[in-house]
């Protein structure tokens, strides 16, 4: 008798290189969210927490050097963060091969073919030239 093999989900709109992008819970989008962008996010909201506060100096020369030191402390914890999992992606800025939207590709399920979720991706409209 032969054995019934699930059908890839090469053509899933959820599909991203063998991964399954589709979170079904808020905890398993948690669980998945990049750890660097995470940390990066914590990191600007303490420096933004801190630059409001600055607001309340009564000296403008004051407020630019504690605005410089903050800053300068920022870009310090940006510099040590760091994740294991951090592939550099082709071209330029600080993007991971691994990251999608806010996901880390690795942290995602396994695509294991097509299941209950899968959505058809649409195939864009070819473009036709001018008939003659």
């Amino acid at each position: 008798m032969a054995e019934l093999q699930r059908l890839g989900g090469q053509t899933c709109s959820y599909y991203t290189r063998r991964r399954c992008t589709r979170t079904v819970s808020p905890e398993a989008s948690q669980d998945a969210r990049c750890t660097l962008l995470e940390q990066r996010r914590k990191v600007g909201a303490a420096t933004m927490d801190r630059l409001d506060r600055l607001k309340n100096l009564a000296d403008a020369s004051d407020r630019e050097v504690a605005r410089r030191h903050v800053i300068q402390k920022n870009l310090d914890q940006i510099t040590r963060l760091s994740c294991p999992r951090y592939v550099p992606k082709a071209g330029s800025g600080p993007l991971c091969q691994h990251q999608h939207l806010v996901s880390c590709l690795l942290l995602l399920p396994v695509c294991e073919g097509r299941c209950e979720f899968y959505l058809r991706r649409r195939e864009k409209a070819r473009e036709e030239g001018p008939k003659a």
